[in-house]
C-alpha cells in the first residue's frame, strides 16, 4: 500500500480501492518501475543554470517527486514535483548553490513510492565564483540595446567585474564593460551591435580574472523598427472622439507594446494604450482627450525592446463643429445629385469642402467649396445617378486655411428596372445609407404626367414589381423621408424627400441649356421672379419651378411666346434656399438655379 496520507484527496478513494480489490480478490496490480537516466554518474552541473534529468519506467503515474543529495545519499533536498508519462519524462532543475562531487538524484512516483531509484554514482555540481541569472536562453536581448544584466557573487571578496560578450558560442569574446559594482547585482549594458544567435555573456573578477561565471547560451535580437500610419503628422483630430492609432512593424519580437500621448511636444507623456502588433502591423482605438494643441504626439513602445520606440510627427486635437450631410437626392430635371447639409453654428467655418468618393474605395476627392454665408446646398454637375450609386461627405476649412475632417458619408439610391412578363416592371434599388428611415416610397409616373406613389416598401427590401403597370412611356422613382428634416439655416427651408434616379424605357433630352434661351433676375430673387425671353424660345411653353427635391413649387403654360417677352412670378411666399426654374418647350428644355432669399 502507498504513503496514504501524502494521496491527494481525489485519488485516495481509487487508490484505496485499488488496494482492498488486489489484497481481498488476489488480483495483482499493475507493476511500476521507474529508471533514472540522467545524471546518473560522472556529469557535472553548473549552480546558476537549467540542468536536465530523464528518466524511464512502466505504467507511471502523471507525476514524479525530485530530491537531491549533496553528500551520497546521506542527507535529502527535496527539489519539487514535476509531470511524467506512464513511460518516463524528462524535466529541467536548477541545481542548489552547494559545491559538491558527490551529488545523487532521487526520483519516486508520486502514488506509488515503491517505484523510485537513485543514480547510480555520484555527479558533481560546480558553483561558479559567479552565477549569471540573466541573461538566460530565453531572455529578450536586442542588438543595439541595453540588455538587463543580474548576477551573483558566490565567493567573498569580489568588488569590481569586467564582462566580455561572445557571438560565436564561446570561442572568442569582446570587452563590453568594465569596474562594474559587483554588489549591484544588476546593470544594463549594451551587448552587440549586429544580431548573432549564439552568445555567451562573461562576468569576472577585476583583479583576478581566473574567478569568472558564464552566461546560458542565449540570442540578440535585431531591434523593432515601428512606423506611424496614424497619425501621419499634421492631422486635426476631434478632442472626446475615437481616433484610430496604428503602425508597421520591421523586425517583430513579439505582439506587446504600449502607446503614450503628449500634448506638450514630447515634453511629458501619459500612458493611454496597451497595443497589440500583429504580424508586421497592429492599431488600436484611442478615445482622444478634451485638449486645444498643435503640440500633439504619440509614443510606440515595444514592451520588450524599450529602446524600441518610435514617437509621431505633430498633429492637432482641438475642438470643432461637425459638418454631416443632411441628404442627398437627385434632381428629377438635370438628372444630378443634390447634397444638402445644416450649418454648424461656429465661427471657426470659413468654408464648406464637398468630398465624393471616387472609383478607390474609401478615397475621397473634393468636388466643391462653398462659403460659409451661402446656401448649404450644392449639385454635383459630374453625377449621373441613373449610372450608378455615389457616396459624399461634407468637412471645412477655417480662415487659416486648415482643414478639418469631414463627416460619415450618405450614398445615394440607384435605381434600375427591368421590363418583366405579361408587362410588368421589376424596380431595384440600392439602399440609402446615412440616416435611418422605415420604408420606401414607389413613385410612378405615365407619359408627361406627375409623379405618383402606388406603393410602400419596407426599408429592409430593394426590390419591387409593379404588376399594374399601364402601357406607353412610363418611369420610376424611389423615395424616402428624412424623419428629422434638413434646416438650412434659411427661414423655412427645410427638405424631408430624399429621391432616386429616374428610371424610364424612354429617357426625355435635357436639350440645350443655353442660358441665351431666357435670362432671369433679380439673383437672389425675393418677392418676384422675372423671367424674359430669348430669340430660341418660341410658341407654347410650360414654365415650372422644383425645389432641390424636385418638388413642383409654380407651374404655368403660355402659349405665343414672343422675342423678348417678360413673365413674372410671384415668390414672396416661396421659402429661402435654391429653386429650378425650367423652361420646356415641345422639343427643348432648359433649367436655371434661382437661390429665394427674403
Amino acid at each position: 500500500m502507498p504513503n496514504y496520507a501524502r494521496l491527494p484527496k481525489y485519488l485516495k478513494p481509487i487508490v484505496f480501492s485499488m488496494f482492498i480489490f488486489s489484497t481481498f480478490i488476489n488480483i495483482p496490480v499493475f507493476a511500476q518501475t521507474l529508471t533514472i537516466q540522467t545524471p546518473n554518474g560522472g556529469e557535472t552541473w553548473t549552480y546558476g543554470t537549467s540542468e536536465t534529468t530523464t528518466w524511464t519506467g512502466q505504467n507511471l503515474s502523471s507525476v514524479v517527486n525530485i530530491e537531491f543529495s549533496y553528500d551520497g545519499g546521506i542527507n535529502w533536498w527535496y527539489m519539487g514535483q514535476v509531470p511524467s508519462g506512464p513511460t518516463g519524462g524528462i524535466a529541467s532543475v536548477g541545481p542548489p548553490n552547494i559545491s559538491t562531487s558527490n551529488a545523487i538524484l532521487r526520483i519516486t512516483d508520486f502514488i506509488n513510492p515503491e517505484a523510485s531509484d537513485v543514480s547510480d554514482a555520484p555527479f558533481t555540481v560546480y558553483v561558479p565564483p559567479i552565477s549569471i541569472w540573466e541573461p538566460s536562453g530565453t531572455s529578450a536581448v536586442f542588438a543595439n540595446s541595453p540588455a538587463q544584466v543580474y548576477w551573483f557573487t558566490n565567493v567573498p571578496g569580489i568588488a569590481l567585474l569586467n564582462a566580455e560578450i561572445s557571438v560565436d558560442n564561446g570561442l572568442t569574446f569582446t570587452p563590453v564593460a568594465q569596474n562594474l559594482n559587483a554588489l549591484m547585482s544588476y546593470t544594463y549594458i549594451e551587448l552587440s551591435e549586429i544580431p548573432a544567435d549564439s552568445c555567451i555573456l562573461k562576468l569576472y573578477n577585476t583583479e583576478n580574472p581566473s574567478q569568472f561565471g558564464l552566461s546560458q547560451v542565449f540570442r540578440i535580437s535585431p531591434l523593432p523598427v515601428y512606423t506611424f500610419t496614424s497619425p501621419l503628422g499634421g492631422e486635426i483630430v476631434k478632442s472626446n472622439s475615437l481616433f484610430t492609432l496604428s503602425w508597421t512593424v520591421e523586425n517583430p519580437f513579439s505582439s506587446a507594446n504600449y502607446l503614450e500621448f503628449s500634448d506638450d511636444n514630447g515634453a511629458t507623456w501619459e500612458v493611454i494604450a496597451n497595443g497589440s502588433s500583429q504580424g508586421n502591423s497592429g492599431s488600436v482605438e484611442w478615445f482622444t482627450p478634451y485638449v486645444n494643441s498643435d503640440e500633439c504626439r504619440i509614443r510606440i513602445t515595444d514592451s520588450y525592446a524599450l529602446s524600441s520606440n518610435t514617437v509621431s510627427e505633430a498633429f492637432t486635437i482641438m475642438p470643432f463643429p461637425e459638418t454631416p450631410v443632411c441628404m442627398v437626392t437627385v434632381d428629377s430635371l438635370t438628372n444630378q445629385n443634390v447634397i444638402v447639409w445644416e450649418k454648424p453654428v461656429s465661427d471657426l467655418i470659413a468654408d464648406f469642402l464637398i468630398y465624393k468618393e471616387t472609383d478607390e474605395a474609401n478615397i475621397y476627392d473634393v468636388i466643391d467649396t462653398v462659403s460659409y454665408q451661402d446656401i448649404p446646398m450644392v449639385t454635383d454637375p459630374e453625377s449621373n445617378p441613373s449610372m450608378r450609386p455615389y457616396r459624399y461627405k461634407i468637412g471645412f476649412r477655417d480662415g487659416e486655411n486648415r482643414v478639418f475632417p469631414a463627416g460619415d458619408f450618405h450614398q445615394t439610391i440607384h435605381l434600375t428596372i427591368n421590363q418583366g412578363v405579361g408587362g410588368n416592371w421589376n424596380l431595384i434599388w440600392t439602399p440609402y445609407l446615412g440616416f435611418d428611415y422605415n420604408s420606401y416610397k414607389i413613385m410612378r409616373r405615365s407619359g408627361n404626367g406627375p409623379f405618383e406613389q402606388i406603393a410602400t416598401v419596407s426599408a429592409s427590401f430593394g426590390s419591387f414589381t409593379d404588376f399594374n403597370a399601364p402601357g406607353g412611356d412610363i418611369a420610376y422613382m424611389v423615395k424616402i423621408v428624412n424623419p428629422d428634416g434638413c434646416n438650412t439655416g434659411l427661414r423655412n427651408a427645410v427638405y424631408t424627400d430624399v429621391y432616386s434616379n429616374q428610371a424610364s424605357a424612354s429617357l426625355v433630352s435635357a436639350g440645350d441649356l443655353s442660358l441665351s434661351s431666357f435670362s432671369v433676375f433679380p439673383v437672389p430673387a425675393s418677392d418676384k421672379i422675372n423671367i424674359r425671353f430669348g430669340d430660341n424660345v418660341k410658341g407654347t411653353i410650360k414654365l415650372t419651378i422644383t425645389d432641390v427635391t424636385g418638388r413642383i413649387i409654380y407651374s404655368a403654360e403660355y402659349s405665343e411666346i414672343r422675342e423678348g417677352q417678360l413673365k413674372t412670378v410671384n415668390s414672396s411666399d416661396f421659402r429661402e434656399g435654391l429653386y429650378l426654374l425650367n423652361i420646356i418647350s415641345a422639343d427643348n428644355r432648359i433649367t436655371k438655379k434661382i437661390p429665394v432669399r427674403h
